[in-house]
């Protein structure tokens, strides 16, 4: 599926081509430990845990539990682009392929809404741990996104023809990417902005990352994505 790798460089939704970054995951901290210093509790981890948790004492949840609330497997109440509204930072950029290919906030956006418009059970799952990554901004876990064609007709950028879902409809899911997260310095209460995230695709998968790999496994056209 090399085909799913192929990308213009320049555009906005054009470059979601290798966006496999709509996905994120969760983790757990002890909650005490956040609500004590949320800046020194990277370094604190308890047994694997999954889902979101509640806030305690009325404090809103902060790094590693603030992920969990929207991208572990349930989205949040809110629905998933007010979510994002709220929480990446109005200079934040998605990074794929090395850094070739972003996304600025109202690119991410829009790549995201025209996915939940498709596939209406879209969710961000992860495998294994999450972990702060030897800083106490930066968050990396493996994660998996899936759904299920049985909204809009699809399309992953301008130019592409859409797929129409199928019967039975088509559950897809992407192959495992490692994500990192970057919290913004400086916000009141620490630890509520995201300001980057960066998708790499890990090795052994089956070609489908990104919006792209939900096109190809909802019957799209391989010989219709834009070539290099």
């Amino acid at each position: 599926m090399a085909s799913a790798l192929r990308v213009q460089p320049s555009g906005t939704r054009r470059q979601a081509l290798l966006g496999g970054g709509l996905a994120l995951g969760a983790g757990a901290l002890p909650a005490t430990a956040l609500d004590i210093d949320p800046i020194a509790a990277y370094s604190k981890m308890v047994p694997e845990v999954k889902g979101p948790v509640k806030t305690k004492n009325g404090k809103p949840n902060t790094g590693v539990l603030l992920l969990r609330d929207c991208f572990d497997g349930v989205l949040p109440a809110e629905g998933l682009l007010a979510w994002n509204e709220a929480h990446l930072s109005e200079d934040f950029v998605a990074e794929f392929a090395g850094g070739a290919v972003k996304l600025d906030k109202a690119a991410y956006l829009q790549v995201t809404a025209d996915i939940l418009k498709s596939f209406p059970d879209f969710v961000y799952t992860r495998n294994g741990p999450i972990a702060y990554a030897d800083s106490p901004t930066i968050v990396q876990w493996t994660a998996v996104v899936k759904g299920t064609h049985t909204g809009a007709p699809y399309s992953p950028l301008p130019g592409v023809p859409p797929v129409s879902p199928k019967s039975p409809p088509l559950a897809c899911e992407n192959d495992p990417e490692k994500i990192t997260a970057y919290f913004a310095s400086g916000t009141t209460p620490p630890l509520t902005l995201i300001k980057k995230l960066k998708v790499e695709v890990q090795p052994g998968g089956k070609g489908f990352s990104g919006p792209v790999g939900f096109y190809l496994q909802a019957g799209g056209d391989p010989s219709k994505l834009p070539q290099p």
